[in-house]
């Protein structure tokens, strides 16, 4: 038990925090690592109690339990959800493509809540944005039960902690953090590899790798629940690639208090899925997607949608009071998708 511990005391606080929420994978972990008795969490529990382990001991209790049976989506949201006829508005697209969107006056920005074509969606309401009959993006309020929001927030910002910020683009000008966990393709343009670590650790790594696949996995099963139409890019492209059932399609992309321009996303994905988490009160930072003439007012523990090809963006935060956003959305490039045909020689 002593080596676990070293172990442990060797990762971040964060880290710790995701693994010991889940019950089902920590029980897993530590047989691994040989603790085989038959009840492993509360040797491990008792084991911190008596070495006065106070580092991890206050780990372990702040942890957020959840169990498998937590993680599955029941029921289907999109019934109960309301319809919002949307219109096409490809001049709108070009007055935001490549500007910066606040909800007040300041400078070069535009003034989102003075654009009278601009139809504002509040944040209590469950929406489809149809145009023609197809859905053309949605955004579902309390997605998940509390825990589960609380866990996958610590897990969002787990994953930020543990990776490099990337560095985007003029056309994909933004401000605050975004990583990046999954497939990209490689610098060399022969195949893909992975998104880097910041650490060498093995045990941080492994940790960092399962805790990317697990959000992609919930988020993707739940556009696949409530949402069957946002997700049938990427079952076509992982039917097509044999991808693997554990293996995220594309990549999951967490951002910590993100601003963006209006900009377009080469990518395969027809539709990206994200979800909001928010500590404290933060204000403003809409998501704006003026093709089809919606703004989103964000709010904490919600999933949404967006067509990728189509312009949108997130307006400037007001932070004043201390709040933070963190967001994930699923997605997968072009590049990506041709790096990974590339390699299975599908083409």
């Amino acid at each position: 038990m002593d080596e676990v511990v070293n172990v442990l005391c060797g990762l971040s606080k964060l880290h710790c925090k995701v693994l010991f929420g889940e019950s089902e994978r920590f029980e897993e972990w530590l047989k691994e690592k040989g603790i085989k008795n038959k009840d492993p969490l509360s040797t491990f529990s008792r084991h911190l109690i008596n070495t006065k382990n106070e580092y991890l001991l206050d780990i372990w209790k702040e942890r957020v339990k959840i169990t498998p049976k937590d993680l599955k989506h029941k029921g289907d949201m999109e019934t109960s959800m309301l319809d919002v006829e949307v219109d096409y508005c490809p001049d709108l697209a070009n007055k935001y493509l490549g500007k910066r969107v606040s909800c007040f006056d300041s400078g070069d920005h535009i003034n989102l809540l003075k654009d009278l074509e601009i139809k504002i969606i509040g944040k209590n309401k469950s929406v489809i944005l149809k145009y023609n009959g197809k859905a053309v993006g949605a955004v579902i309020r309390d997605a998940a039960i509390k825990k589960l929001s609380n866990h996958f927030g610590i897990k969002i910002k787990s994953i930020i902690e543990g990776h490099p910020i990337i560095k985007r683009g003029k056309a994909h000008a933004s401000f605050g953090k975004m990583v990046g966990d999954g497939f990209r393709p490689n610098r060399l343009n022969s195949g893909y590899d992975k998104y880097v670590y910041k650490t060498s650790n093995p045990e941080e790594q492994k940790i960092l790798c399962e805790n990317g696949i697990t959000l992609a996995k919930w988020l993707f099963e739940f556009g696949k629940q409530h949402l069957h139409w946002s997700i049938d890019s990427y079952e076509k492209f992982k039917n097509q690639s044999e991808l693997d059932d554990n293996e995220i399609i594309g990549a999951v992309f967490c951002t910590e208090n993100y601003e963006a321009i209006g900009h377009i996303d080469n990518d395969r994905s027809e539709y990206a899925v994200g979800y909001v988490y928010e500590e404290g009160i933060v204000k403003d930072g809409f998501f704006f997607y003026p093709e089809y003439g919606i703004a989103i007012e964000m709010s904490s523990n919600s999933i949404w949608c967006w067509l990728t090809k189509a312009v949108h963006g997130t307006s400037k935060l007001d932070l004043s009071d201390g709040g933070t956003r963190y967001t994930a959305a699923i997605t997968l490039s072009e590049k990506t998708a041709k790096a990974i045909e590339r390699n299975n020689n599908n083409i």
